[in-house]
């Protein structure tokens, strides 16, 4: 969960706000009039975002690589018949 930080006098604030981003780790949403107004995270966040953005990407890439000649009714009805497994298997075991 994000801390709150009003920033109603910011030139005294910033450098104190910025030793404690990188001190605590933690991520911030700053707040003007109290209304939210931007999100910050420490740089290493930022990266690891990054890295996971770039990563789930390359998976959706590949997936529709794969599945560029698939017709578009066929995988409607594997999708149902996947649900209708699943919610079988539900009854089954009593969930």
């Amino acid at each position: 969960m994000a801390k709150r930080l009003p920033i109603d006098d910011t030139s005294a604030q910033v450098k104190d706000f910025l030793k404690r981003l990188d001190l605590e780790k933690e991520e911030y949403v700053l707040e003007m009039a109290g209304k939210p107004l931007v999100g910050v995270v420490p740089a290493w966040q930022v990266e690891k975002l990054s890295q996971k953005r770039a990563e789930v990407l390359a998976l959706l890439d590949q997936s529709w690589e794969r599945n560029r000649t698939v017709n578009e009714n066929e995988v409607r009805q594997v999708v149902s018949d996947a649900i209708k497994e699943v919610r079988r298997g539900k009854t089954q075991s009593g969930l």
